[in-house]
Formats: structure tokens, C-alpha cells, sequence
């Protein structure tokens, strides 16, 4: 097994590129609906924002080193406000996304535990 194999499993695990792409559009169309949510989506392009996300994914399950070459975490989201209810919310959505397109449960819990970990960057309100 190739250094690039063990390192993209959780990447190949979830589909890859084509995958990945359904779980972020999936994710987007909930967050969008989500009347809680929509305030902190105002004025953004979403294509821009789902390009991101699918970015900072695929560099999250191994799916390559250069994927995620974007702003911090912290500097991406600093003039949002974002609550901690929100945040709970948001990862709420893509747990549920998640375990809807039939994701294993391990690799769901390990993409909650990256999630969680950004908590501290992510929320200021």
C-alpha cells in the first residue's frame, strides 16, 4: 500500500471528489432552509462558500495536502458572530447529512471530532 493510499482512505471512503460534492451540496441545501441559519449566509456566494467547504473536506479526510490553501478558520468566520447554538446547529446539519447519503459511523465520528475542534476558531458571538 502506496503513502498516498493509507493517507486518502477516508477521502476514497466517502467517494472522493464526486462524493464529497454530494455531501456538500446536500449540506448546503440544509443550512440554507434552516431559518436559524440563513441570517449568517446573507450576501455570500454559495458556490464560493461550497467550493470552500469542499476544500477544507477533502483536506480533512486526506484527500490530498494542497486541498485546503484558503484563510484560517478564525479569519473566515471573525466578522460573522457566529454563536455557539449556531455552531451546534451547523454541525447538527452535517451529521444528519452525513448519516442520510449513508456515511459509516466511524468516519462520521472522526469528521464531528475535526468539527468540534474548530469550535473555539469558528465561534465570537
Amino acid at each position: 500500500m502506496s503513502t498516498v493510499e493509507r493517507h486518502d482512505a477516508m477521502y476514497q471512503q466517502i467517494g472522493g471528489e464526486v462524493g464529497l460534492r454530494k455531501v456538500v451540496d446536500h449540506f448546503y441545501e440544509r443550512l440554507w432552509a434552516d431559518p436559524e441559519l440563513q441570517k449568517y449566509f446573507e450576501g455570500i456566494d454559495g458556490e464560493r462558500l461550497k467550493h470552500h467547504q469542499a476544500q477544507f473536506l477533502t483536506f480533512v479526510l486526506g484527500g490530498g495536502a494542497e486541498a485546503w490553501g484558503g484563510v484560517s478558520l478564525g479569519s473566515a468566520h471573525s466578522e460573522l458572530n457566529i454563536t455557539d447554538d449556531a455552531f451546534t446547529k451547523v454541525a447538527w446539519h452535517l451529521t444528519m447529512t452525513l448519516e442520510e447519503l449513508d456515511v459509516e459511523r466511524s468516519l462520521i465520528m472522526i469528521i464531528n471530532g475535526f468539527v468540534e475542534g474548530a469550535r473555539g476558531q469558528v465561534v465570537t458571538a
